[in-house]
């Protein structure tokens, strides 16, 4: 796991307050936001623990802006109902209850708060942007 629930509030997050639901939402989350980023931190190919105790401020940012996505990712699974991969990539949910409230609309809200056909909140991407994490393009010289 990327995110432990202990990070999770760590870096301000408090929306969740069950650690069993978030252990359900977390390895979900996680999986979207790795797969957006590439594998960058698979441990194949880099240390998201190492990244995280780097001297180096920009390492520590990436690898902390990598964390805050999977827990705005986590949020939103919780906030949608949609806690599997699948369910966060399909555009059609129509219903979000978040305690006394729900939103009721024909699909069209969660296309408009994901990115393309990801399932990923958009405010996760936001968080990415600046890493370099979603970088897709190629080395040149």
């Amino acid at each position: 796991m990327s995110l432990i629930y202990t990070d999770y509030q760590k870096l301000g997050f408090d929306k969740i307050r069950d650690i069993k639901l978030f252990a359900t939402v977390e390895p979900d989350s996680e999986l979207l936001i790795k797969n957006l980023t590439r594998q960058f931190y698979d441990p194949f190919f880099h240390s998201l623990v190492d990244d995280l105790k780097s001297d180096d401020k920009f390492t520590v940012f990436r690898a902390t802006q990598y964390q805050r996505a999977i827990a705005l990712q986590c949020e939103f699974a919780v906030a949608s109902g949609a806690t599997t991969p699948y369910e966060q990539q399909q555009q059609g949910l129509t219903s979000v209850e978040i305690g006394r409230t729900t939103i009721q609309q024909d699909g069209s809200a969660t296309v408009a708060v994901t990115y393309g056909n990801t399932g990923v909140v958009t405010t996760a991407i936001d968080v990415l942007a600046p890493t370099g994490l979603l970088y897709r393009g190629v080395h040149s010289r």
